[in-house]
């Protein structure tokens, strides 16, 4: 492979592309700007280097090799929980991004393993009140898995929709960062927690004479 064809197979993906002797890191796309892909590459001598929006940018070595140590850096702290999904879970959570339209989903154990929560943040408004005939977007997706430990983390659905298909090992970091590696890949997809969760829905309640709140939350 040449330095153009890794350049042009990753334009689309991302607006800046930092090239390493054997690796490269992918990011600044406007609207997966909370990911970044880390991977292998097989380009024959290739030098450190930095490209922006397709055209190489004039950077000092030591700037880039300190860019991508931190990048790095996102993988090595602690991990909070580790477990995999399967093809046909990830198939039915992308099924459920694309019918509700979704802004966000949220992965969080349960007493399932993992339930995905995917969500229409546009939906809910804190400063306005909603009706109760109004419809709200929110599904819940049950996963099972061995996953025990307690957490959550919440990604853009636009950056979602760009993670292939297939079965996924999913690391949740202590940092906030997420690092989700399809099996059989070569890359990485580092997700940074969008720390958002389904809202409340508030209405006025004439009966009871003050405002009252729901939380949505599976059965």
């Amino acid at each position: 492979m040449k330095i153009a064809e890794l350049v042009q197979s990753t334009k689309k993906a991302g607006s800046h592309l930092l090239v390493m002797e054997n690796s490269y890191a992918l990011f600044g796309h406007e609207k997966t700007n909370d990911m970044v892909v880390v991977g292998s590459h097989q380009v024959k001598n290739a030098h450190v280097s930095l490209y922006e929006n397709g055209k190489r940018v004039e950077k000092s070595h030591d700037d880039l090799l300190n860019l991508f140590q931190h990048l790095s850096s996102l993988r090595r702290t602690s991990a909070v929980a580790v477990f995999t999904i399967y093809m046909d879970d990830v198939k039915r959570v992308k099924e459920s991004v694309k019918s509700l339209d979704a802004t966000h989903l949220r992965f969080h154990s349960s007493e399932h393993g993992v339930t995905v929560t995917v969500f229409d943040f546009r939906d809910f408004d804190y400063d306005r009140r909603i009706g109760r005939k109004n419809s709200l977007k929110v599904n819940y997706l049950d996963i099972e898995t061995t996953e025990t430990d307690d957490f959550t983390f919440t990604i853009n659905a636009e950056s979602f929709k760009k993670l292939p298909s297939g079965d996924w090992n999913i690391r949740v970091g202590q940092n906030g960062v997420t690092e989700i590696t399809p099996m059989g890949e070569s890359m990485s997809y580092l997700i940074r927690d969008q720390k958002l969760v389904e809202p409340l829905t508030i209405f006025d309640s004439v009966s009871v004479g003050q405002k009252i709140s729901f939380l949505f939350h599976p059965n």
